[in-house]
């Protein structure tokens, strides 16, 4: 059971909601929206049975798995821009080209056994940007649209508030490393916090889809 974390349960349940709400989706983003939570929950599991049951460092799989998570996050921020921004692809192109490069020097000056933490900084502060502007085009947007049943809304939401977030969190990274409770510390409880709000947001954003995919009938 040691094997399981809150996080992993969080991962798993999203995982159950893109099943259920995304299995009939003909869209192209929500059909890798699904691959992609099967792959998060894959990655998590090896990982977890690589360090606590073989007791094997699991840095290099994350590795790998950060360059499905900036390729995702990227299309899905272009997925949802593109309605607002007719260049938006090329900027997102420019930044993806970017963490990629950054990626390789990375690992190449340090070895991919060394956690990327430089190239998960730049990407987490692209993405916040990109999501912010995404809030100020909807803003702008004269046309009404019912936010609570908006999955675009909900799904950049998560991604705002995650890799926010997760900036703060490397930032301050030595002050949120104290323990609580044996090995509990703060990190632990901010990143399941987050994690929470990233899959919450997005299994509520499965449902605005199905309902949106629905109404469009």
């Amino acid at each position: 059971m040691h094997l399981i974390s809150t996080s992993n349960l969080i991962e798993y349940l999203c995982l159950l909601f893109g099943i259920f709400f995304l299995i009939k989706d003909k869209a192209t983003f929500w059909r890798i929206s699904l691959v992609y939570i099967l792959i998060v929950c894959l990655t998590e599991t090896t990982a977890g049975i690589i360090s606590k049951v073989y007791h094997h460092h699991n840095v290099t799989i994350y590795n790998i798995y950060m360059l499905l998570e900036a390729t995702y996050v990227s299309y899905g921020l272009y997925y949802f821009l593109r309605e607002y921004i007719k260049n938006i692809v090329y900027w997102i192109l420019a930044v993806y080209c970017i963490i990629l490069t950054i990626s390789a020097f990375c690992i190449y000056d340090h070895g991919i056994h060394t956690y990327n933490s430089l190239t998960v900084s730049i990407m987490s502060v692209f993405f916040v940007v990109f999501s912010l502007l995404y809030f100020y085009v909807l803003l702008k947007d004269e046309s009404f649209i019912d936010l609570k049943f908006h999955p675009a809304f909900w799904w950049i939401g998560g991604v705002l508030i995650f890799y926010f977030g997760g900036t703060l969190a490397n930032f301050f990274d030595d002050i949120i490393q104290m323990k609580f409770f044996r090995d509990l510390n703060a990190r632990t409880i901010i990143y399941t916090t987050l994690n929470a709000f990233l899959y919450g947001f997005w299994s509520y954003s499965f449902i605005c889809r199905t309902r949106q995919r629905k109404l469009s009938l």
